[in-house]
């Protein structure tokens, strides 16, 4: 009996020892992180660590995390900091009140995106659109997006300005609902019937999901429903979409 509780305290001590020794590393992109120290904005900050450096997380607070630098340096820096290192493999980091939303917050993205129209007075053409969508905070957005479509008889392009919500911003794989309002102009009509889409105004709404892929790189998929305005009544056009944002 006494061999088995002797066993049992060497395994456990095994494991605490292991348990102290896996840390989490991560790469810091800004142009510095200021470390206190204590876990408070009250705390004076006492160094700082420089983009490019590796840090290893220690213990956590409400909103600040303790760490350690490449130098030894020890201190507590906040979550939103946090926020803005990446690890290993380059992905952004995935901790207890740090999200993916919270890496991009602040940042500028350039997209790319093809698409087709499924419903409407354009079922069956070809979408394509440039994007800058600047997140302002980690769940919200403003898009601005210019595109054309076309098939074999019609050819037209299209701008707006759209509203992005990520409320749960924290996936991997993340949720959004996308509301805006733009212009659609059909440059090349068809030869027999006309569209009644011609220089009109239109509202939108969609749903659709972000899968944030390494570093800086997002794509998107969804799908948006259209209401043109035209001179007899109001076109609803369906569209699905997919495509990629690389954020700056």
């Amino acid at each position: 009996m006494k061999y088995i509780l002797w066993l049992s305290l060497l395994l456990t001590a095994s494991y605490s020892c292991l348990a102290k020794d896996i840390m989490i590393r991560l790469e810091v992109i800004d142009p510095y992180l200021e470390m206190h120290t204590g876990p408070g904005d009250g705390y004076p900050i006492i160094y700082t660590v420089e983009q490019g450096e590796m840090i290893d997380l220690l213990t956590r607070r409400p909103d600040w995390y303790e760490i350690k630098s490449s130098t030894g340096r020890i201190g507590w820096v906040k979550s939103s900091q946090i926020a803005r290192t990446i690890q290993p493999t380059g992905e952004p980091v995935d901790l207890p009140s740090v999200s993916y939303g919270d890496y991009l917050e602040d940042s500028l993205s350039l997209g790319f995106n093809v698409g087709q129209f499924t419903g409407g007075e354009l079922k069956g053409s070809q979408t394509f659109s440039f994007t800058s969508e600047q997140r302002w905070l980690s769940w919200f957005g403003t898009e601005l997006e210019v595109g054309k479509y076309y098939d074999s008889e019609v050819r037209g392009r299209y701008y707006g300005l759209n509203l992005l919500f990520e409320p749960y911003s924290d996936w991997v794989v993340s949720p959004v609902i996308i509301v805006g309002t733009g212009n659609m102009k059909t440059t090349v009509q068809p030869k027999l019937i006309p569209l009644s889409i011609e220089d009109s105004g239109y509202y939108q709404y969609g749903i659709g999901g972000n899968f944030y892929l390494g570093r800086n790189f997002v794509i998107r998929a969804g799908y948006r429903e259209y209401t043109v305005s035209t001179e007899q009544d109001d076109e609803r056009l369906d569209r699905w979409h997919i495509g990629f944002n690389a954020f700056f």
